[in-house]
């Protein structure tokens, strides 16, 4: 079987707000957030190792 490698698309996004609200008991932190997603994204290449 031949490995070989592929490209996943990381869409972006513009953090319109971003604001720490709290804090859940398992440490997690509790946010308020607003984003607009934009018609831009990375490529990520992803290959298997020996």
């Amino acid at each position: 079987m031949s490995a070989r490698a592929e490209a996943w698309p990381a869409p972006a996004k513009l953090n319109l707000l971003l604001h720490v609200v709290g804090r859940r008991a398992d440490g997690y932190h509790l946010l308020q957030t607003a984003f607009q997603l934009v018609d831009l994204c990375d490529r990520l290449w992803i290959e298997p190792t020996r």
